[in-house]
């Protein structure tokens, strides 16, 4: 698969003065001005979970701040390892803080995360036997948050694509921070600290994130950023593949990347229902960008609850991604609204999808980061966030053109094919 970075880039650049997480701040000045047009509804809920991944990278440090930091995600203990850590937060959220958000709410920001960033990691140390869609969940594709930081921060197995599906506004926001000098500016300073190697093979790469949690995970995902030309520099080689080897780098983006190998489409969808009810179409956009319906995906579904879907919408939407998907893909992360239980799983069943919902802040889910306080609600039926892991067990679109199109090639070899079919 090619390694390259595809997505367009504006051709304007966010000032320097751009904030940066604090561990990194002798690299990046104070942060410029908000600006004053309003930004749309799903472009406020990507800045919100921004700010939030922020207060939660922010735990790994010591001494002053950690401790506000730790009380705005619901914990006591500022010295508690952090569930990931992203150097990109600050940039991404535009300097918010999450003080607009109820603790809660921040809360369960981290927690989506967390919990998405562990089920993708798990997925792509799989390999699916099936007798349909054999092989490895080498597609990934991120649904609803074009301020997603998982293409840079995660550790992705080479090969991998990557496709960022989410409105056009968020994406130009997005782009046009991570093209940034404060962008470049941090993705040197990870680098710059960072000595961990990438894995070896998909296996590691899984039982590493298994075995090392969140935290240690994404932390060593930031070797990524410029394992590959530390890797060129350091290998001998001939000079003119030296020279080659330079030319190469001078060429690459300064700011964040994904992983050697690994390569990212960013996919311009607005997911609200379309006028006249429905969920917009994602194959037909994601299609363009070279994803292989025939083949196995793992989607993560996160930056869409908040948009005031309700249970037709979700199913829809739910729906339409597993269409997309090939047989025995993986659907996972947080349902796009705020449903009750029976609802919730309604809305999964109804969308041909294999999986349950779970409650965010019960002990399988809290992650050290939710207060009993703040439920779940006695009443499940009470609109709710909820988690889900699910599998898609039927064929894709793409799947079903294949097999018409067999289908229609033996009719013509033998009228009867079907009636003899067992």
């Amino acid at each position: 698969m090619p390694v390259r970075q595809v997505h367009a880039v504006p051709e304007q650049h966010q000032d320097a003065s751009a904030p940066g997480p604090s561990h990194l701040s002798h690299h990046v000045a104070p942060a410029a001005p908000l600006p004053l047009e309003p930004e749309s509804a799903p472009l406020r809920i990507s800045r919100r979970i921004a700010a939030a991944r922020a207060v939660e990278s922010h735990r790994h440090q010591a001494g002053s701040g950690s401790s506000s930091s730790s009380d705005s995600a619901g914990s006591s203990s500022s010295s508690e390892a952090p569930l990931f850590v992203d150097p990109y937060a600050e940039l991404l959220a535009a300097g918010r803080a999450p003080a607009g958000s109820s603790l809660a709410q921040v809360a369960a920001d981290l927690i989506a995360t967390a919990y998405t960033d562990e089920l993708l990691l798990r997925a792509v140390g799989l390999t699916a036997v099936n007798g349909i869609s054999d092989g490895d969940y080498r597609q990934v594709v991120l649904l609803g948050d074009a301020l997603d930081s998982r293409p840079y921060r995660l550790p992705w197995p080479p090969g991998t694509a990557l496709y960022l599906v989410a409105p056009r506004e968020a994406h130009a926001a997005a782009e046009a921070a991570l093209a940034s000098e404060a962008a470049a500016a941090i993705a040197a300073a990870v680098a710059a600290a960072t000595t961990v190697s990438p894995p070896t093979s998909t296996s590691s790469s899984a039982s590493s994130s298994a075995s090392t949690g969140p935290a240690t995970t994404t932390t060593s995902a930031a070797a990524y950023v410029d394992a590959d030309a530390d890797a060129a520099a350091s290998a001998p080689a001939a000079s003119g593949a030296k020279a080659k080897a330079g030319v190469r780098a001078a060429k690459r983006p300064a700011g964040p990347r994904p992983p050697p190998g690994c390569l990212l489409r960013r996919v311009c969808v607005d997911l609200r229902p379309v006028a006249g009810g429905g969920a917009p179409d994602l194959l037909g956009p994601l299609t363009a960008a070279g994803f292989r319906g025939d083949r196995l995906s793992v989607w993560g579904l996160q930056g869409i609850a908040g948009l005031e879907l309700d249970q037709q919408d979700v199913a829809a939407l739910l729906a339409e991604a597993a269409n997309a998907a090939a047989y025995h893909s993986l659907l996972l992360g947080e349902l796009p609204g705020e449903l009750g239980a029976a609802q919730a799983a309604n809305a999964i069943a109804e969308a041909g999808l294999l999986g349950a919902p779970l409650a965010v802040g019960t002990e399988d889910t809290s992650y050290g980061r939710w207060q009993a306080e703040w439920g779940p609600p006695e009443d499940p039926e009470q609109p709710q966030r909820w988690l889900f892991a699910s599998q898609q067990v039927r064929l894709s679109i793409a799947q079903m053109d294949t097999y018409d199109d067999h289908g229609a090639a033996a009719a013509e070899l033998d009228e009867d094919f079907f009636d003899n079919f067992s």
